[in-house]
Formats: C-alpha cells, sequence, structure tokens
C-alpha cells in the first residue's frame, strides 16, 4: 500500500569552477613564489574529476542512510551557468551540495551568495547526520497525508489543532477529514469470506485469544481492512479516529488494526488526537521506525508511573516493538472490542515526543524503557526510565495528555528539525 515512498531528501551537486581571478598571479594579499607561472583556470575534465570526487566523499560520509538520492551534478564553470541553474531545480530538491575550485576562498566563493538565493539548504563538504535526518523530516511531513474519522471536536483531545489548510500551510501534511458514517459504509461491503481469510492471515501473530468471540476477531479484521481500503484511496499514511464515536454507534474499536497498519507504515493516534497524530509522524520520519501513543504518566501514581520513572499506557503496541506475540483481549475489560497486548521490547533506548496546538513547541524525553505489564483499562502500560532530572518533565510537556515514542534516541536530530521547522524545543 502507498508503494510510493515517502522522505527522500534529494541532493543536487553544485561545482563552482570559477575563481575570482581567470589566471592567478596571486594579490595584492598574497605571498607570491617569484618565477611561479600563473595558475590556469581548470579544464572540464578537472572539473568533472573534482565533481566526482566531491560527491563520493559525501556519499562515504551518508553511513547506512538509505534515504538520500544525489541528483544530476552542475558544474559551473562560465558566469552563463549560473543561469541554467533554475532549469535544473525542482521541487523536489531539498538541498544543495556545494564544491569551489579553491578551497582557500570557502569564505566568500564566487557565486555563493547567488546560491543562497534559493533559499535551499547548502551543504559544504559532509554535514551530521542528524541534519539530514531533518531534512527527511521536513520532506516527508510535505509529503504525507492522514485522516481524521469521526466528529470534530474529539470528546478527549477537544484542543485540536482543527484548522486543517493551516497545518498544511506550516507543515505541509494534508489532512482529509471522514465522517463516522462513511467509515461504516465502507465496513459493511466486506464479504464474510474475505474478511474470514484476512483473519487466519492475521492469527499467526497472536499467541492467545482470551475474551473476544469469533465475532469480534470478525469486526476487528473489518476494521483493518476498511481503515487499509481508505488509506490507499487518500493515499494516507495517517490515521486518528474519534474513537468513542465509533462505539456509539457499534461495539467496534480500532486499537489492534493500528497495531498492523503501523508495522505496515501507517501511523496512528488514538482518540482524534491530532497533535498526538503529528508527533507520531515526526517521530517516524526521524527514525524510520515503528511508533506508538498514549497517556503520558511522570509522577507516582499518575498513569501507574513509580518512583523516578515515566510511563506510557493506552491500547497500542506494534508488533514490531514487541518481543511475543499477541494475547488477544478485549477493550478495557467492558466485554467488547478487541486489543492486544504484547511484552515490549525491554532495554530498549527510547525517545518520547510531544507538541504543542499551536505547532510552535515541542518536548523531547530520552530515556530508557524498563519492562511492560497488561493495565486492563489501558491494556499495555509501558514503564521507562528518563535521562536528565525527572523532577523537569512538568515543565517541559507542551501539548495534550498523549505522548508518541519510538526505539532510539533522537534529540539531536530533532533539535535540527526545529531549526528548520520553527519548532521551540524543549527538552531534559
Amino acid at each position: 500500500m502507498n508503494n510510493v515512498r515517502r522522505g527522500i531528501v534529494k541532493i543536487k551537486p553544485i561545482y563552482v569552477g570559477i575563481h575570482h581571478y581567470r589566471y592567478v598571479y596571486g594579490s595584492v594579499c598574497s605571498v607570491d613564489v617569484v618565477g611561479t607561472p600563473p595558475i590556469p583556470a581548470p579544464t572540464k575534465e578537472e572539473l568533472e574529476k573534482a565533481t566526482s570526487e566531491m560527491i563520493l566523499r559525501f556519499k562515504e560520509s551518508l553511513g547506512e542512510l538509505d534515504f538520500v538520492e544525489i541528483e544530476e551534478p552542475l558544474i559551473i564553470k562560465e558566469h552563463e551557468d549560473f543561469r541554467k541553474l533554475p532549469a535544473k531545480l525542482s521541487y523536489d530538491t531539498d538541498a544543495l551540495l556545494v564544491g569551489t575550485v579553491l578551497d582557500t576562498v570557502v569564505e566568500a566563493p564566487l557565486g555563493l551568495h547567488t546560491l543562497s538565493q534559493y533559499q535551499l539548504p547548502v551543504i559544504r563538504g559532509s554535514k551530521s547526520v542528524e541534519f539530514l535526518r531533518s531534512l527527511r523530516v521536513k520532506k516527508f511531513l510535505k509529503q504525507s497525508k492522514f485522516l481524521y474519522i469521526g466528529e470534530i471536536p474529539s470528546f478527549s483531545a477537544p484542543n485540536g489543532p482543527y484548522d486543517f489548510p493551516a497545518i498544511e500551510e506550516q507543515l505541509g501534511v494534508r489532512v482529509r477529514h471522514i465522517e463516522t458514517n462513511e467509515f461504516y459504509r465502507w465496513f459493511d461491503r466486506f464479504s464474510e469470506k474475505e474478511v474470514k481469510k484476512e483473519l487466519e492471515n492475521w492469527r499467526k501473530e497472536f499467541d492467545e485469544v482470551l475474551e473476544p468471540n469469533e465475532q469480534e476477531l470478525m469486526n476487528a479484521t473489518r476494521v483493518y481492512l476498511t481503515l487499509r481500503y481508505l488509506c490507499e484511496r487518500e493515499d494516507a499514511n495517517g490515521l486518528t479516529i474519534n474513537c468513542g464515536r465509533l462505539t456509539e454507534e457499534r461495539p467496534v474499536v480500532p486499537c489492534l488494526a493500528f497495531d498492523r497498519l503501523i508495522d505496515e507504515g501507517i501511523m496512528c493516534a488514538c482518540e482524534g488526537d491530532i497533535t498526538a497524530m503529528l508527533s507520531t509522524l515526526i517521530l517516524h520520519a526521524v527514525s524510520g521506525r515503528s511508533v506508538l501513543m498514549g497517556n503520558f504518566g511522570y509522577r507516582p501514581g499518575h498513569n501507574e508511573a513509580k518512583k523516578e520513572e515515566v510511563t506510557i499506557e493506552h491500547d497500542l503496541i506494534p508488533l514490531s516493538m514487541a518481543q511475543t506475540g499477541y494475547r488477544i483481549r478485549d477493550y478495557h475489560g467492558r466485554k467488547f472490542g478487541v486489543t492486544g497486548y504484547a511484552e515490549i521490547k525491554a532495554d530498549e533506548p527510547m525517545t518520547l515526543l510531544n507538541i504543542n496546538k499551536s505547532l510552535s513547541k515541542i518536548s523531547v524525553i530520552e530515556g530508557t524503557v524498563k519492562y511492560s505489564e497488561d493495565g486492563i483499562h489501558c491494556r499495555i502500560i509501558i514503564h521507562m526510565s528518563v535521562e536528565g532530572e525527572i523532577k523537569r518533565v512538568p515543565e517541559i510537556i507542551v501539548g495534550s495528555q498523549h505522548v508518541s515514542m519510538t526505539f532510539g534516541h533522537w534529540l539531536r536530530a530533532l533539535k535540527k528539525v526545529g531549526f528548520l521547522l520553527g519548532f521551540d524545543v524543549r527538552h531534559l
């Protein structure tokens, strides 16, 4: 589904082969060697070689990054070549990789000011992996679209933001609102045969099934098929649902479907929480990994947190983040719906992200996963230690009650994201 990969960073190499002096005898500021002949302008072959070497050095600096693509280089040998650049750039170009004929003039080579007018980041030599990841986040968001399913506002995340055109203008993310009745129209169109076939395939991930009966499992499978279809139709790679409105119509919840969709590249956020949706997309973009989200606990007794730890509790656990298969349970111990519990991978480094409703601030917390437990009401509770003073956590949280989490430490890259996208990055 959604086969065109999002977030590929396009780098345009440009080699400026013009020096201030067409033939360099030296200047009043240089120390000349008596009898040294003038340095001629570089030949076409020399410039092509220098350009290739520049690109090779940059590729070697990428390490294992697989989301950077090098475009065809442009060599500027004559002044008129500057006029060729606009035709060689596109909206898909994310940064310029720039080299110059003499490194001794890197502070003010001819034409660098001209190149800066295209308002693209300029890379000289190599750039940090964190910077390239931040470029990926910016590109990924511009190529992303999420679906908001259900009534607006959400019953549990009412502050939005619900100005969808403003979200697109600021971050590039497109949004489509789908009413609950449209969801159920498609929910009812799948035949019993195709739902059973999909369920049998899905059962391979189940270690055991406790409360849900066969009809509940069929409903959960229909939810998955419906959401997958809507994402394919809309070219969406994100979903958030005002879940309470679904259950007002029928005893149906999207929890287990979300788990599977996340591992298929469709990021999901519960309860129609748009800030959690955006946080999840950002974390996925910066890390390339699956992301979960949920209620945040940061003091003893708050959302099951114990002393000197924080927690996330909700109903999401993508199987790629777990060390067991699913124990299939009901929804919040209420004898309907389907959720899944699996033990999260322990001792993994993790990063939490939270964004405010004006999309101007983000909170970033790094730490380590300790363990998880089945919380019944919120099916999975994840316990984590944090790096830094835990007492400062309440000071830096800027958004809703939900935070998003992925494996790995990503603060350094997220600081670069903040610079590119205009976020005030708060962290311990």
